[in-house]
This record gives structure tokens, sequence and C-alpha cells, in this order.
């Protein structure tokens, strides 16, 4: 039969089939990775229990990914890297980092990922602390270069005298 892993807990692993839910202990996994959530799997029925649980190369439920992350997750790590960008270049990934994290932690509050609320958090708070930074650092340099004139004008020193 196939089914799909719902998830493992206390080394029982549960699995959904035609909206039954079987459950197999995890010496009955077969596989060399071990089973995540999202992936379809070949068993065997007996007794209610899932037993030789083959995981199907390749082959995961819709919505899934190729190791199980959650779509949250995703953005949450793509917004935290495009904060680290944000340190190189710094407008564009930074406000992608905030778009990001803010769209990830929505969802991830959803799916009640507590590890992508994490990184989607790091990822727009740090944008903000990090556009804030840089907005700071332009104001303060226009400050500087505002005295310097100010002060030119101020002692009769004009481009004439440069």
């Amino acid at each position: 039969m196939r089914g799909t892993i719902l998830g493992v807990h206390g080394g029982r692993g549960v699995l959904i089939v035609d909206e039954r839910r079987l459950e197999f202990p995890m010496t009955e996994w077969r596989s060399a990775a071990l089973p995540v959530a999202g992936q379809i799997v070949d068993f065997v029925e007996e007794n209610g229990e899932a037993r030789a649980v083959f995981a199907v190369p390749g082959a995961f439920a819709a919505g899934g990914t190729a190791r199980g992350y959650s779509g949250s997750f995703m953005l949450g790590a793509i917004g935290v890297g495009c904060l680290v960008l944000g340190f190189v270049i710094p407008l564009l990934p930074t406000i992608a980092a905030f778009v990001l994290g803010c769209i990830g932690a929505s969802q991830a509050q959803a799916e009640h990922d507590d590890t992508a609320l994490l990184l989607s958090r790091i990822a727009w708070i740090g944008a903000v602390v990090l556009l804030a930074v840089g907005v700071l650092a332009m104001l303060a340099v226009l400050a500087f270069i505002g005295t310097i004139g100010f002060a030119a004008v101020f002692e009769g020193l004009g481009p004439e005298h440069w």
C-alpha cells in the first residue's frame, strides 16, 4: 500500500492512508534516510499497523519539499540569507529580508513551526535594525558635510577661496 508520513514521535511513525491513520514502530522503517513528514511510503498493513515501511524515492506529498522543510522555513532561511547579503549590498536585500521575514512569520504561526518562526523573526527584525542603522549613518554623514559647509560659509570661505 501507499501512504504519506504525518510525522515521527517517540520512536513511532504515523502515516495516513485513505483517510485512516496507521502507526509503525521505527524498527519497521526500511530506508536509509530517516522518515520525514510529507514523504510518500510503501508498506504492508498487518493488524492495523504498518510494517516494512519503505520511502518511495523522490516522492513527496503535494506541498512538501525535497527535504521536508515547510514553505515558511524556506522563507525564513532565504530572509536570513538576504539579511546577511544586506551587510554587503545595502538596500534591496535588506528590504527583501524584511518582506520575506514578515510573510514567513505569518505562515510559520499558521503552521505552528517554531524554527521557521524564529528564522523569519530574525530576518524581519534584523532588516529593521539594519535599515535604521543605515538611515542613522546617512544622517550622520549629511550632518558632518553640512557642518563643514556651514563653517566654510560662516567664515567667509566660499568657492572663490579654494
